[in-house]
């Protein structure tokens, strides 16, 4: 009987130690933070209007951007609405700059990312209006 009890207690742990892991969490939240390449971020550290050039480079070779919170520093990967669309479109003109961002966060196995609805720049960093996805 002990025997049955533990199988079920192990049984039981694995069963929420993979829905911890693979949970993916939905909220629509508004994000103060600064655009970046989170390839360059992650390696070497560097970010900001000193790095534009460079975000540029990588978003038209293809990487998609990331927005690096204020306060937190947790970072953000911008995900694509719908399958073929461009997870950059609303946050390009932005890159190394701060901005208000509004979409849906989806978290996974520690790692975030959001889908931009909206975008807005932080005073000072002015490029062009606020725009937001059309329904």
């Amino acid at each position: 009987m002990k025997q049955v009890g533990r199988v079920w207690m192990i049984v039981g742990m694995m069963t929420w130690i993979g829905f911890a892991g693979g949970v993916s969490a939905q909220e629509t939240k508004t994000i103060q933070g600064e655009v970046v390449d989170p390839a360059l971020y992650l390696r070497d550290g560097r970010h900001g209007k000193e790095v534009e050039d460079l975000i540029y480079d990588a978003v038209d070779g293809g990487q998609a951007l990331a927005l690096l919170e204020d306060g937190t520093s947790t970072l953000y990967l911008l995900l694509a609405g719908e399958p073929g669309s461009d997870p950059n479109e609303l946050v390009y003109e932005y890159a190394g700059r701060h901005v208000k961002a509004t979409g849906t966060v989806y978290e996974r196995g520690g790692v975030k990312g959001l889908v931009v609805t909206g975008v807005a720049p932080l005073e000072g960093q002015a490029v062009g209006m606020p725009q937001e996805v059309e329904p």
